[in-house]
């Protein structure tokens, strides 16, 4: 067979190259077109970015205080916060957003390039999967590790065994634990597949001994960086704690396509289709390959979707967050036959474009819709005086990961579940539902002012009168408890559904909307 001319070879380079590029643009170019991004934790790693942002503010430093950085949590507050001094909060949270659907591309990229040894158009059909359901959700630390963890493992292939590979592997994996715990076991489990796999096929010629020592040479970097976890970390304090399964046997495999699904209903057909018109019309010319060092790899992160708890020490969702992480490992591990057609290749390449365009045209235009609903909430309670309390309740649904009802479908149009949190984007405000866990999040409340956020805890749920009664009662109750909050507030999303609203003597509407009313508290 004659070979590709050097020149064609590079020259297809950089058009895959061009076309990531601009797949990448078009990927986060919605976030660009408006302020309030409509990703459900948002609001809080926005507010957690500014607050630690700005400590030295006296408002701010009433109720916070650093927390720890020793924590399998923080990729987005090691890389937002000193970015905000250049950037400001807002635009430096932005831009780590969109590091999130940038590492998950071109890590699926570099992981693609060291399974197959060149460079392809197909790993660029991962734009079908970076606007997901955990990307929705704002889980933004995983994400981000995850991307670099495809990006690890494509490193750790190209490396023979030895010194050089034992301090890569500890350093990425110190690296993405920092970022998250599950980015460091997304790592862990694509080279425990691949060295799983490399064992198998020297077994029959080498014997089980050497197999099992050769992989436990690959686990030293893994377990030490988990022994340098236990003994560093305040989050080790909790490591045996909340691990729980759903109940149903279908709970995995349904929620696993929810966490792929775009929020679109169009879209999500779209991609439907595109992923088996491709593989399809490929594997029936005979033009579709799979990587066989990344098949064991495969199999391995299918049996951790299976296995793992669906809440792991406080996150949630953890075997769900699975499932893009499965999705762009094995658009990894396939490609276009090296030998097919040029015109195969273009297509793909073209076919992807289009896909960024189309998803692109589609989230402007439905994203833009959010913001109309967020900015009036938004921007009331930006007005807030510098220094006060802001609770939080609501009378509709939380989003959820299966949204298997209209009611909860309608919780992700946009979801607000959050939104008090972007009162601190016009002043110092203390808003009690920003989450501050010392063993999830470098930032924690002052111990003068924990009873005050341990009380709502998430906003609260006043589905009815009685409820919002009883929310007024329980705030009265608790002040004389509390150190002085000067003025406080409560937000009540979805406030149509109860009025005429019970109001006790005292309290008064400070602003309204179609979807709230801020009410101001005696």
């Amino acid at each position: 067979m004659r070979r590709a001319s050097p020149f064609k070879e590079y020259s297809g380079v950089k058009w895959i190259m061009a076309a990531a590029a601009l797949i990448a643009l078009l990927a986060v170019s919605p976030m660009f077109g408006i302020r309030y991004l409509p990703l459900h934790d948002y609001p809080f790693h926005l507010a957690r970015v500014l607050i630690l942002s700005q400590l030295d503010n006296p408002y701010f430093a009433r109720f916070y205080e650093h927390g720890s950085f020793l924590l399998p949590n923080i990729g987005m507050d090691a890389v937002a916060v000193p970015l905000s001094s250049l950037l400001g909060a807002e635009q430096a949270a932005r831009v780590f957003v969109a590091l999130t659907l940038l590492t998950a591309l071109f890590g699926c990229m570099v992981l693609h390039r060291a399974a197959h040894g060149r460079w392809s158009a197909f790993p660029l059909l991962a734009v079908l999967f970076l606007h997901n359901g955990i990307f929705r959700f704002g889980f933004f630390n995983y994400l981000f590790g995850m991307g670099l963890a495809l990006a690890a493992a494509g490193w750790w292939m190209v490396l023979r065994p030895g010194l050089a590979r034992f301090a890569v592997g500890f350093v990425c994996a110190v690296l993405l634990l920092w970022c998250h715990f599950e980015a460091f076991a997304v790592f862990a489990t694509v080279v425990g597949g691949l060295e799983i796999g490399r064992a198998w096929e020297k077994l029959p010629r080498n014997g089980a001994a050497s197999a099992l020592s050769d992989l436990a040479l690959a686990a030293l970097p893994f377990l030490a960086c988990l022994l340098l976890f236990w003994l560093v970390s305040p989050t080790a304090d909790v490591a045996s704690k909340g691990f729980e399964y759903t109940p149903g046997m279908m709970s995995k495999p349904v929620g696993g396509l929810f966490a792929l699904s775009s929020g679109s209903s169009v879209l999500d057909v779209i991609t439907v289709l595109a992923v088996l018109g491709v593989c399809g019309g490929l594997a029936f010319t005979g033009n579709l390959t799979f990587s066989r060092p990344l098949a064991f790899a495969v199999g391995a992160m299918v049996l951790a979707f299976f296995v793992v708890p669906a809440n792991v020490m406080g996150a949630l969702y953890a075997d769900t967050r699975l499932a893009p992480a499965l999705a762009l490992l094995i658009i990894a591990a396939l490609d276009i036959r090296a030998g097919a057609p040029m015109l195969v290749s273009r297509s793909v390449l073209g076919l992807a474009v289009l896909l960024g365009v189309v998803q692109a045209g589609v989230f402007h235009v439905q994203w833009r819709g959010y913001e109309a609903v967020i900015a009036p909430i938004t921007q009331a309670i930006e007005k807030i005086e510098p220094g006060s309390t802001l609770f939080a309740a609501t009378t509709e649904l939380y989003p959820a990961m299966i949204p298997d009802t209209p009611q909860k479908l309608a919780a992700w149009d946009p979801p607000l579940k959050h939104v008090a949190s972007f009162a601190v984007l016009g002043s110092p405000v203390f808003v009690p539902m920003t989450w501050a866990d010392p063993t999830q999040q470098p930032l924690a409340v002052k111990p003068a002012y924990r009873g005050v956020y341990d009380f709502p805890g998430h906003p609260r749920k006043t589905y009815s009168s009685a409820d919002l009664t009883t929310l007024f009662t329980q705030i009265e109750a608790g002040r004389p408890h509390w150190p002085e909050l000067n003025h406080a507030y409560l937000l009540l999303v979805g406030n149509k559904a109860l009025e005429p609203l019970p109001l006790p003597a005292g309290v008064s509407r400070a602003a309204e909307g179609e979807r709230f009313v801020l009410l101001r508290l005696p």
